[in-house]
């Protein structure tokens, strides 16, 4: 596809006898001669770790890498791939969601680039350097709805991972291009079906690591690979079946760079994020970065350039520590026993450094016990592990949730539930009044977990029972869930985290006296992720799982 704006340009910049002139400027601040970003929609650093990928692991060994950059938030693919084109976070280029499209919108960008888009990579290489070629080979045809079309040389709206990668590699062999961006979807349709960490988003994974094998080679057969560094990066990680939360599982990215101009076999202990990409590939081709853009270049990737003094550390580039019981998707780790103690193990996913952990909520020290063996928990308990590398926490803080649940009350306690059938993608709660329950029961939590519910998806489930109150004062509630939920206590509303969303987090207040207090939280899934976790916090008690013991069915 050709786009007459791109050739009237540079026929103007030819007449005005100004095109050689910032071709040769080009030329000389750029890095290399083509760069391609291959972005993989839901890949996540899991992903890359557990799944076969042999290209990927290659490309990492003879590269720079990191698997902690971060996307942005909402963690949508729509918010996040246009950082990725546009060099800022979703409050400058206006992109909150899979549904924008340019002149519908909730806000207008920062600044206005053509046709009212937030000026993106593919402008920017238009601007200065008209006589580049580039392309755009996207699956997902969201993407698409993301910039303007008229600079990009070859635009092709493609029909499924195979058919995306074959038109990268005719693209690639004919045209040579200057910059090309790869968008591959089967990922994240995997990770919505099957979930993240199973079996079959692993085999989603590897696929398109054959295929981008493929490209790679591509670059040979076409005689460009010397010149060329390959990005390869997502929008998202995942958590269960979705995505768009604000857990790590769903922020962290990989980002990968390969080419002979690339240090091999480095791993960026850098703060990297997605709207840094663009940054990059624009240093990376001897573009000006506009002052508009947030993102700055990964310097370090290339061969000669120093690494940047850092006064402070990567907070996520050590893994956590593991504790066991393990989560299980959006799950936290720990979990609910019906019994009177628990073994809880903790695990080093690091060649080095050691594990020091607390028992009372607070966050480890130094000071804090040494991990040596496992530890029996015997009541209600919040643990927190912390890595420490030459006695300094090195690892973001994992922690577990025990509810210890006492058997001889256990058929006593918990509350009741009904599940309502709503209509296909509902978007919010509905009014249950109107509604017929078509399945019901107890759970000893106010949470998902043993529910056999009718359906995955479009449906609803109202928990209901009373709650025990041992001390006067101010209460704040919260609730965490995929989709929307609400919490009430003696009928009155105190957290309203309604809407279709991944996993957030929303909370309230209420004063209580000592006593029971009817509890109600209502919670519905419209489609992909589920999940519900109902929180209390008050006098003398940290923020924690409602206490199983103190819930009665009404």
């Amino acid at each position: 596809m050709t786009h007459p704006i791109r050739y009237l340009a540079t026929a103007i910049a030819l007449i005005a006898g100004l095109a050689c002139a910032s071709s040769a400027l080009a030329d000389s601040a750029r890095k290399v001669e083509h760069v391609i970003i291959i972005g993989v929609d839901g890949l996540s650093p899991d992903g890359v770790m557990k799944a076969q990928t042999p290209i990927l692991q290659d490309m990492m060994k003879h590269g720079s890498w990191s698997l902690h950059a971060r996307g942005v938030l909402p963690t949508t693919s729509g918010a996040n791939w246009a950082s990725i084109l546009n060099g800022v976070g979703p409050e400058q280029h206006g992109v909150t969601s899979n549904d924008w499209k340019v002149g519908e919108f909730n806000f207008p960008s920062s600044v206005t680039g053509s046709g009212g888009f937030f000026p993106s990579i593919f402008q920017v290489l238009f601007d200065q350097q008209p006589q580049l070629e580039v392309g755009s080979i996207y699956q997902w045809d969201g993407f698409g709805n993301l910039y303007d079309h008229r600079f990009v040389d070859y635009d092709v709206n493609s029909k499924d991972e195979a058919d995306t990668a074959a038109l990268a590699i005719a693209y690639i062999k004919a045209r040579k291009p200057g910059l090309l961006f790869v968008h591959f979807d089967d990922v994240d349709h995997a990770g919505h079906e099957f979930g993240h960490g199973t079996a079959r988003y692993y085999d989603a994974v590897a696929r398109v690591d054959t295929l981008i094998g493929q490209i790679r080679q591509a670059t040979e057969v076409a005689g460009i690979a010397d010149r060329t560094v390959i990005l390869v990066t997502s929008d998202h990680g995942g958590v269960g079946k979705g995505h768009g939360g604000e857990s790590l599982a769903e922020l962290e990215i990989p980002w990968i760079a390969y080419g002979q101009a690339i240090k091999p076999g480095v791993q960026l202990d850098l703060p990297i994020n997605t709207f840094d990409t663009a940054a990059t590939t624009a240093w990376l081709l001897g573009a000006k970065i506009p002052y508009a853009w947030l993102g700055r270049p990964v310097t370090p990737i290339l061969k000669g350039e120093a690494a940047p003094e850092q006064a402070y550390r990567s907070s996520s580039f050590y893994a956590s520590p593991v504790i066991a019981p393990a989560r299980d998707g959006t799950a936290t780790a720990g979990g609910l026993f019906v019994a009177e103690t628990v073994q809880m193990t903790l695990s080093n996913p690091n060649p080095v450094g050691e594990i020091r952990y607390t028992l009372d909520s607070s966050f480890p020290t130094p000071a804090s016990p040494l991990y040596a063996g496992p530890v029996t928990i015997r009541r209600n308990t919040i643990v927190r592990a912390t890595l420490f590398v030459d006695s300094q926490a090195a690892s973001v803080p994992a922690t577990g949730f025990f509810r210890m649940l006492d058997p001889k009350t256990a058929v006593a306690s918990g509350v009741t539930w009904k599940a309502y059938l709503l209509p296909e993608g509902p978007v919010r709660l509905p009014d249950f009044t109107r509604l017929q329950p078509a399945a019901s029961g107890t759970a000893h939590e106010i949470s998902l977990t043993g529910l056999k519910l009718p359906r995955e998806d479009s449906v609803a489930v109202v928990f209901e029972g009373d709650l025990q109150i041992a001390a006067a004062g101010t209460y704040g509630f919260s609730l965490a869930s995929d989709d929307g939920s609400k919490l009430y206590i003696d009928g009155k509303p105190v957290v309203d985290n309604d809407g279709d969303h991944g996993v957030l987090t929303a909370g309230g207040s209420i004063d209580l006296t000592p006593g029971k207090h009817a509890i109600r939280v209502e919670w519905f899934n419209g489609g992909g992720g589920a999940w519900l976790g109902a929180y209390v916090q008050g006098p003398g008690l940290p923020r924690q799982f409602i206490d199983p013991n103190g819930l009665t069915p009404r």
